[in-house]
């Protein structure tokens, strides 16, 4: 885009070198129009990534509280206080809400195959949170959840 916004800087250029008439006054508010156009597109566009990046506390309530949990409830399998006791005991330094988040995400998603396999206990889910954020390939906890709620769990809720 930052091409394209260059070429119309450079042809609103050359439409001034020449001499002034109606119709060039009304070429260069057309340019200059498309500009700022392209501009606030550029950075609503640059706003949308970095806001793609970022995992709240609402975000977290927000996704938490509608989880349809595996075991027939919904909403919240832990407290934040909960998860945060067992952060410490994994040696998980992420932001509580974050943490709470994936903890119940998992408990909500994979419940099923815990309780068959014998594994349903808070230390098993934090276990696989833990994976889920750490993974090397992701960029970091915050963004991978990010990305995760925003492109998976947003998306198919619309």
């Amino acid at each position: 885009m930052k091409h394209y916004i260059e070429e119309l800087k450079r042809q609103l250029h050359e439409i001034m070198e020449r001499p002034v008439t109606l119709g060039r006054a009304e070429e260069v508010t057309v340019y200059a129009d498309a500009i700022c156009a392209l501009h606030k597109l550029d950075d609503d566009h640059f706003r949308e990534s970095t806001k793609m990046m970022e995992f709240t506390r609402e975000d977290a309530e927000k996704w938490v509280s509608h989880m349809e949990n595996e075991d027939g409830t919904t909403g919240a399998h832990w407290t934040m206080g909960q998860t945060d006791a067992v952060a410490n005991v994994a040696g998980v330094h992420e932001k509580s809400c974050i943490w709470w988040a994936a903890m119940n995400m998992m408990y909500s998603d994979y419940y099923g195959v815990a309780a068959k396999y014998g594994l349903d206990r808070p230390e098993f889910y934090a276990d696989l949170a833990k994976a889920f954020l750490m993974d090397k390939d992701a960029g970091g906890a915050e963004e991978k959840m990010a990305g995760y709620y925003h492109g998976v769990v947003l998306r198919g809720h619309n």
